[in-house]
């Protein structure tokens, strides 16, 4: 009888996640998170998201979002998940990290500029994703103080602002400002300054319960093969 309960109990859970479409705000940029013409939104992030999710039985439903919005939105309860999430809150729990986030400094090769330092930035003009004064660090915060710094949301304004030589020096993702580089501004090389460490960040849930098995699904992800396929599309 014991067991009966049990196939049944766990045949209920497994119908209760079919049914269940969960909100997922992520931060658009490319390639970890952005809108293809036939495809929709798709992505590094959205296609970890949704594998890990797919395999526990629910459906995904992806809303693309600057950063500032994700975070406001999350935190004011509008979506079930977000991520990459470089900030913690009340409202959530956070995942294991699963997305290897490679902040660089870019610059025009034609410029001849040389960065091999984060003090190499003072006095450089510098646009940057928003809240990156909050993400690289103490030593990073102390130099824009010197320099002519800007946190812009869009990404290809950043990009488009360089070309135009209206900045110096643009931080971003490397995979990011490299697709951006390549799609919409192919005449133009980028030099590539390696100056910060890698962080990798994860994604916040609102329920800890489901974030507990995102994690251990997410492992699984890992040992088939399938994280790093998705990860080598876009390298």
């Amino acid at each position: 009888m014991r067991i009966v309960l049990w196939f049944v109990m766990v045949f209920c859970c497994q119908l209760s996640a079919a049914d269940k479409t969960l909100t997922v705000a992520v931060n658009i940029g490319p390639p970890w998170a952005f809108y293809e013409e036939g495809k929709g939104i798709t992505g590094i992030d959205v296609e970890i998201i949704r594998h890990v999710f797919t395999n526990m039985g629910y459906k995904t439903e992806f809303q693309l979002l600057a950063y500032n919005r994700l975070i406001k939105e999350f935190n004011a309860g509008k979506f079930d998940v977000a991520s990459p999430a470089a900030f913690s809150s009340e409202n959530g729990y956070l995942t294991i990290a699963y997305l290897p986030f490679k902040d660089v400094a870019v610059s025009l090769k034609r410029n001849n500029i040389t960065l091999n330092f984060i003090g190499d930035l003072k006095d450089k003009k510098i646009i940057a994703y928003q809240f990156a004064s909050a993400v690289l660090g103490d030593e990073f915060t102390t130099v824009i103080t010197t320099a002519h710094y800007l946190e812009v949301a869009e990404r290809e304004l950043q990009l488009k602002l360089l070309v135009n030589d209206r900045t110096d020096v643009v931080i971003g993702e490397r995979r990011l400002l490299t697709y951006i580089g390549q799609n919409f501004f192919p005449n133009e090389t980028l030099a590539i300054h390696p100056i910060f460490v890698t962080k990798s960040y994860g994604a916040i849930l609102k329920d800890k319960h489901l974030q507990q098995l995102f994690d251990q699904e997410l492992a699984t992800l890992k040992t088939s093969g399938v994280y790093q396929q998705i990860l080598s599309k876009w390298p």
